[in-house]
């Protein structure tokens, strides 16, 4: 799926790409992004503790980053997304596919704190689910929220994910809620 092919329904989603340096976008992630993309994440990981991303990232070649996110591209089980604010990346969302027999993905979303409240996460959240439904053979996507993430807890549910079970524990001992929603 390329972006052109994303369900651009929000004027603040896509504009002309000659204006874009004061617009936030929405685009899939490419290997050209591989450098900005792991500057993302290193700001993401020092500006909250609510997402955690895999630590190897940050050992991997660029080659590599590139590589993978080219396979990301190919995939109808995974999928990168990209708020850019111009040329700079802003905000990120995965969906990371975690077992193909019953056709489910974890989702996972970073927002810039700057841009905060802003409503780039709902952006995120509403064009990844679109791209699940429609390009992907996925039929659950699902995620754990930190519990006393009140902000992020009400953005799933708006976007029609359920708690799946009673919180647990993560390995640093916080709370985690289990959200899903089914795609059909």
């Amino acid at each position: 799926v390329c972006s052109s092919d994303l369900n651009l329904k929000n004027s603040l989603r896509m504009k002309s790409m000659a204006n874009r340096e004061d617009e936030v976008y929405l685009t899939e992630g490419t290997p050209e992004d591989a450098q900005a993309i792991v500057g993302l994440i290193d700001q993401l990981e020092t500006e909250t503790d609510s997402i955690e991303f895999d630590p190897t990232i940050h050992q991997l070649e660029l080659k590599l980053v590139q590589q993978n996110l080219a396979l990301i591209q190919q995939s109808p089980t995974n999928f990168l997304l990209l708020a850019k604010l111009g040329d700079a990346p802003i905000g990120l969302l995965t969906i990371v596919e975690t077992d193909a027999k019953k056709g489910q993905a974890e989702l996972g979303v970073g927002v810039l704190e700057k841009y905060w409240h802003n409503g780039i996460g709902t952006l995120l959240v509403d064009e990844a689910l679109y791209w699940a439904k429609n390009y992907s053979s996925l039929s659950t996507i699902w995620l754990d929220v930190l519990t006393d993430n009140e902000p992020a807890i009400h953005l799933y549910e708006k976007m029609g994910f359920t708690t799946k079970k009673a919180p647990i524990k993560d390995d640093q001992g916080r709370s985690l809620k289990r959200m899903a929603r089914k795609l059909s």
